[in-house]
């Protein structure tokens, strides 16, 4: 092969690994976690594992653009940074990094790069925690800092944050809710800041200045991230979720509430929702369990809740999962349901079993392929086939528990462990 058909081949290859998918937010396209490709093994070994790097502590999820794997770590006490991975072999691109104010973080189940990025054909965007503000930045594809806001909004801390950006039409939404109290807890002592309220913030994603802000009722601390809704009249508005104002219509271009559903749940949104085919289901829990959902259809442009049957054991971390007419619920404990969407019914349930035994997971499965992935905090992958009838693909051990979400690349899968990144697909596969 001459030289330049040799170059030419190489680029397509290393363009090919994600241009073919859009992963390029938390849970990838409108956070569904559904991508269309094909060539995904099932089983991690050393015939699968194309490369694998060693990242810093950090719960973000991978997102990748082109030729770019994204993901944020802490760097050393009190840094953190953006790190950009080449999605060819892993080896570091540029990495970006900032200085941050330690607060109080959940030790065991969070840290304090937890936050996805979002990515657009511009820019890369942050949005994280510091000290008691919520703090947004965006950077260009090198790396080089566009812009930063320190103070987005205040934020009060009761186990540290994990809500990724979104940005649409221009618009970058930033969430900061939260309560001063809770069950009697008085979380902060300072008059001021009992003063502070919950709210969303929507920021010019070109200079990072506030183009609206709208209040909300202080609420327990929520960590979904929001998913993208587009009405018949071409307007879009973000569907956001707490327990105190419930699951909302945000207008994109003005932070007005469209429309309101429930406001007054009592448990905590954890895990985001999903919207498909203009319906949108998430759950509200707490540890000790879930025992609340919202299952809406928009077709209308406004909120009609829809009779659904609520099996046993909602997820309350993991985020549902729907591959054309079936749902994937897989709840913290690891049993894994598959239920008729928008109906609830139960069509099979199966405890997930790794090589360790029963697995737990905080990980939303992702679906590619026909085939759904489940990576559990015990650190396997377990891999199981989409569709009506339960059956397991595979189980692999990897080096560490995971907590992030896996992206999904054109025939490749990037799975964060609490001590790697690893690429898993098929050697030698053919150019696609």
């Amino acid at each position: 092969m001459n030289r330049p058909l040799a170059l030419l081949t190489i680029l397509a290859s290393v363009s090919s690994i994600s241009a073919a998918t859009d992963w390029s937010r938390f849970r990838g396209p409108n956070g569904s976690g559904v991508a269309e490709t094909t060539g995904l093994p099932a089983v991690v070994d050393d015939s699968t594992t194309l490369w694998k790097a060693p990242l810093g502590k950090g719960w973000s999820s991978p997102v990748l653009w082109q030729d770019k794997v994204i993901v944020t770590a802490e760097t050393a006490a009190a840094k953190r940074a953006v790190i950009a991975l080449s999605a060819a072999d892993g080896k570091e691109l540029w990495r970006h990094e900032e200085d941050f104010v330690p607060h109080n973080i959940h030790k065991t189940y969070n840290t304090f790069a937890s936050s996805s990025a979002f990515v657009d054909a511009e820019r890369i965007y942050i949005n994280w925690s510091t000290g008691t503000t919520i703090q947004a930045l965006a950077l260009d594809h090198g790396g080089k800092l566009v812009w930063k806001n320190d103070h987005v909004a205040d934020y009060i801390h009761e186990h540290g944050t994990g809500i990724s950006p979104v940005v649409v039409d221009g618009i970058m939404i930033v969430r900061s809710e939260f309560d001063w109290q809770r069950d009697g807890k008085v979380y902060t002592e300072d008059p001021e800041q009992q003063k502070w309220k919950a709210c969303f913030v929507g920021l010019d994603a070109r200079t990072g200045r506030q183009v609206w802000k709208t209040e909300l009722p202080n609420c327990l601390n929520t960590f979904s991230t929001p998913v993208v809704h587009q009405l018949k009249n071409g307007k879009k508005e973000f569907i956001c979720a707490n327990n105190a104002s419930g699951v909302m219509g945000i207008d994109v271009a003005t932070g007005g509430i469209n429309w309101q559903h429930n406001p007054g749940y009592n448990q905590r949104s954890l895990g985001s929702g999903v919207l498909s085919d203009d319906f949108y289901f998430c759950t509200f829990g707490t540890g000790g369990g879930v025992k609340e959902i919202a299952a809406l259809d928009l077709k209308s442009g406004k909120p009609a809740p829809v009779n659904f049957d609520i099996p046993k054991g909602l997820p309350y971390v993991p985020s549902p999962l729907v591959i054309g007419q079936h749902m994937y619920l897989l709840g913290d404990g690891g049993i894994l349901r598959c239920v008729e969407f928008k109906t609830g019914k139960v069509i099979y349930e199966e405890r997930l079993e790794g090589t360790r035994g029963s697995a737990k997971f905080f990980s939303s499965p992702v679906a590619g392929d026909g085939k759904i992935f489940c990576a559990s905090q015990q650190g396997d992958l377990i891999v199981i086939k989409a569709g009506p009838k339960f059956e397991k693909l595979g189980v692999s051990a990897l080096d560490g528990a995971v907590n992030s979400v896996p992206a999904i690349g054109d025939k490749r899968l990037f799975v964060r462990t609490a001590n790697s990144l690893y690429c898993i697909g098929a050697k030698g596969q053919p150019v696609p």
